[in-house]
């Protein structure tokens, strides 16, 4: 989006000069006559337009703590009074992000060519999601945008812990387990060859360790071409799969049935769910909307199935927490807890309860594991050294004890 230079008249016939971001010379047009200006001419070249692009330029999405920062600093401004343009432009001027001060300046570009607020981001799908964009235009309807917000803040900021929490699970073994194989690949392909050529030069005779160790050796230095396309093919194959819909559901599906760790995934799952969830009900949106939002929020295609089948039959007249019973992987403390929910006219209430529950039991979760996984990845440095070890150790053993038998004999 350049930042366009113009010449404009007003209905005086004054003449003006200014700046202003707009995704084309059409818009900027637009923009100008809804504050009563005429464009007369654009100084902004091709080329100037091109470096802009260049300069503003960044690859992915906006990260979640952008957003926190973002709708913070607007429940604050808007809570004290400050118009949401006038919030708008302050805090694209302060943002870091090129990214992010570009998706701000098409806000403000939008929001003065006539759009609401959620009209402008939904315009942006990128950086503001879709519930993001439902509850902001809730909270225009209700006039409570600063209170929306700061419900924003609050629940990104949970989802922004638990997928730390989560993260920070996985990066211990993943470097640990990574570290072990290329410790195996040097050992393996420089380290042991040597010693594994001089004993079957002298024939000695080789224990079943050993002589798996010299084949594993072998392969990795004569197919190591090889063994590495087949690895980056392997990983290209399963991106290219997660990608498409119908060979990503059973990657789901085994997400949800893995022994042992199937219920880790199915907490996390809901507990995102029952957030997205509670919240748009808590704004004010209705059970149908709310779960087709929520649901298609969760990052899990099975799940997304049940929920939508969820839907379907309450639009047939059943209840919420008799359809979540129906389904196996909806755990029955959410079903129970719902239940309480519609009963006393709670729903939100209790499925932020639950949530609550998840993330605290998901917690727990990550620190037992974390204390287990230390132990288990030491013995199992430990058990690989050890086969390595002996792989080398005893028929060096056996040359030795040849040796001497030969030099006593001679």
């Amino acid at each position: 989006m350049p930042d366009f230079t113009y010449i404009a008249a007003d209905t005086n016939g004054k003449v003006v000069n200014g700046s202003r971001f707009a995704r084309d010379e059409g818009e900027l047009a637009a923009v100008l006559k809804q504050s009563g200006l005429l464009l007369i001419e654009i100084k902004d070249s091709g080329v100037r337009s091109f470096v802009t692009s260049l300069a503003t330029m960044q690859i992915g999405r906006i990260g979640r703590p952008i957003l926190i920062d973002f709708c913070n600093s607007m429940g604050v401004m808007l809570h004290s009074g400050v118009s949401v343009l006038r919030a708008l432009d302050d805090l694209r001027q302060d943002s870091d992000s090129k990214t992010f001060q570009k998706a701000l300046a098409g806000l403000i570009t939008s929001i003065e060519a006539g759009d609401a607020l959620h009209e402008a981001m939904a315009r942006q799908p990128r950086v503001f999601p879709q519930l993001f964009v439902r509850v902001v235009e809730i909270g225009e309807s209700t006039g409570n945008l600063d209170a929306v917000f700061f419900d924003l803040v609050n629940h990104l900021k949970r989802i922004d812990t638990l997928i730390k929490n989560t993260r920070k699970a996985m990066i211990y073994p993943s470097f640990v387990l990574v570290a072990m194989l290329l410790a195996c690949f040097v050992f393996l392909t420089m380290v042991f060859p040597p010693l594994l050529d001089m004993m079957k030069s002298f024939k000695v005779q080789l224990p079943l360790v050993t002589r798996v160790i010299i084949f594993v050796s072998e392969t990795l230095r004569q197919q190591q071409t090889l063994i590495g396309a087949i690895i980056a093919a392997a990983i290209v194959l399963v991106i290219v799969t997660r990608r498409n819909p119908k060979t990503r559901y059973y990657y789901d599906w085994c997400e949800q049935n893995i022994p042992i760790l199937k219920t880790f995934f199915i907490h996390l799952r809901m507990s995102f769910f029952m957030r997205y969830f509670a919240m748009l009900l808590g704004a004010g949106v209705n059970v149908l909307r709310g779960l087709e939002l929520s649901a298609a929020s969760v990052n899990n295609l099975v799940l997304q199935k049940v929920l939508n089948d969820c839907r379907e039959q309450i639009i047939e007249g059943k209840s919420l927490s008799s359809t979540f019973r129906q389904h196996r992987i909806i755990p029955n403390m959410v079903a129970r807890m719902i239940a309480v929910g519609e009963e006393s006219g709670s729903i939100d209430e209790q499925m932020e309860y639950v949530a609550n529950e998840y993330d605290e039991a998901l917690n727990r979760r990550i620190t037992i594991a974390l204390a287990l996984l230390e132990p288990i990845m030491i013995f199992m440095l430990a058990g690989v050294a050890i086969v390595l070890v002996m792989g080398v150790m005893l028929p060096l053993y056996d040359l030795v004890d040849t040796l001497s038998t030969r030099a006593a004999g001679g």
